[in-house]
């Protein structure tokens, strides 16, 4: 009988049926509200950068504060033509000014309003804390970071995993990139986040989003490139292991005249502890010039 007489009340309203609806929405947004509030880290949209015009200093702090989820914070800072982020527009250099000047800062392209680079040395455990991150945690916790933060994330790949150890503790890298179809070449568009180990919280993000400019195929394949550099380097410095490198990576890179370039990179790892456990060597992937010898 209640059952009947409240289908009733559904199909032909009245002022009952509106407050019945009206209170059941209302618990239905609390509820919601709760479950959203309850949840960590909770992922916001990612937005495609702007084209065209050039952001402000307000909107570029507006974007430092949309990135870090505090709408308060504190910022200053000013335009900064000489470092060009997209399209030549220039980067906004931003510091916060509370509680400590300067602690945390950030980058924001001119030309699109998106954080390129954010330090965020608050982050960073105290010394004295022991609690330490599982690096498989630590990988979820920067990827999911990247993932929000990052627009276009689906399109990159992985390529660099790394922990060192800090003064604030272990630090864990990663790095993720979008990957050429045809030669495997790793693009000038990319995202890296380093993540505390003992807070377990991002305190570095790094973004690149360039377009490519030269030919991505090389003509010079990678088992001669690391012929080049077993040649290169076997008669210089015995301390590597050079049967088989650790690293073998087709990379878009930029020259000392900021100009892009096709490199492979070569690693090796040290036969013995040292100072240095590996060494790198860069290939022209066009021509096969060994344009760094030792880094």
């Amino acid at each position: 009988m209640h059952t009947k007489r409240l289908i009733k009340l559904i199909v032909s309203p009245g002022p009952l049926a509106f407050a019945l609806f009206g209170f059941m929405v209302g618990l239905l947004w609390l509820s919601l509200t709760t479950l959203a509030s309850s949840l960590p880290n909770a992922p916001r949209a990612v937005t495609e950068p702007a084209n065209g015009g050039r952001v402000n200093l307000e909107g570029a702090i507006d974007s430092v504060r949309r990135f870090t989820g505090q709408p308060g914070l504190v910022l200053e800072g000013g335009l900064q033509t000489g470092d060009q982020g997209a399209r030549g527009a220039g980067l906004y250099y931003l510091e916060t000014m509370s509680p400590i000047r300067g602690e945390n800062f950030f980058k924001v392209d001119a030309a699109t309003g998106e954080v390129v680079e954010a330090t965020l040395r608050d982050r960073l455990a105290p010394a004295q804390s022991s609690a330490e991150l599982p690096f498989a945690e630590a990988e979820r916790r920067a990827e999911r970071f990247a993932r929000t933060h990052f627009w276009g994330f689906d399109q990159l790949q992985i390529v660099d995993r790394s922990t060192r150890t800090g003064e604030s503790g272990p630090i864990h890298s990663f790095k993720w990139t979008q990957i050429a179809a045809g030669s495997g070449a790793e693009l000038p568009i990319s995202v890296s986040v380093a993540i505390s180990g003992r807070s377990g919280q991002v305190f570095w993000y790094l973004s690149q989003r360039d377009p490519l400019k030269i030919d991505a195929t090389p003509a010079v394949g990678r088992e001669q490139a690391v012929t080049i550099a077993n040649t290169w380097l076997r008669p210089r410095d015995t301390r590597w292991a050079l049967d088989e490198p650790t690293s073998v990576r087709l990379q878009v890179l930029y020259d000392d005249d900021d100009q892009q370039q096709l490199v492979w990179s070569v690693t090796y790892r040290a036969l013995q502890d040292g100072p240095r456990s590996s060494i790198r060597l860069l290939i022209d992937g066009q021509t096969g010039q060994i344009l760094q010898g030792a880094s």
